[in-house]
């Protein structure tokens, strides 16, 4: 019986770390995005006078763009920190099924 939740373990496992992985992908998606955005908003900035209304909603919309980088930073080192568990239970339940294989399909010859 514990091959058998083990096996089940292990596949979900798999999908999680599928979705870890996907959704860290997204995430470095996005923050490549943010930088790009921030890149042109310095640029587009420097035509205007720092006292301009639009040169201060660029400067805000920075700002806005810097926050919202560290929030995916935060997001994508939770998602590490996830994979990392995550692999550390597959090899677990990896070792559990070999256990369980190793006991339940050898045979004692002896006297």
């Amino acid at each position: 019986m514990g091959l058998f939740i083990a096996l089940i373990r292990r596949r979900e496992l798999k999908k999680m770390q599928a979705a870890a992985e996907w959704n860290l992908t997204l995430i470095t998606q996005a923050k490549s995005v943010a930088q790009e955005s921030v890149n042109d908003l310095m640029q587009v900035g420097t035509d205007y006078e720092t006292d301009s209304v639009v040169a201060k909603r660029l400067q805000t919309r920075r700002y806005q763009l810097k926050v919202y980088e560290e929030k995916l930073d935060q997001q994508k080192i939770a998602l590490e920190t996830q994979l990392k568990e995550i692999s550390a239970e597959l090899q677990s339940c990896e070792q559990m099924i070999d256990a369980n294989i190793k006991s339940s399909f050898s045979y004692s010859v002896g006297g």
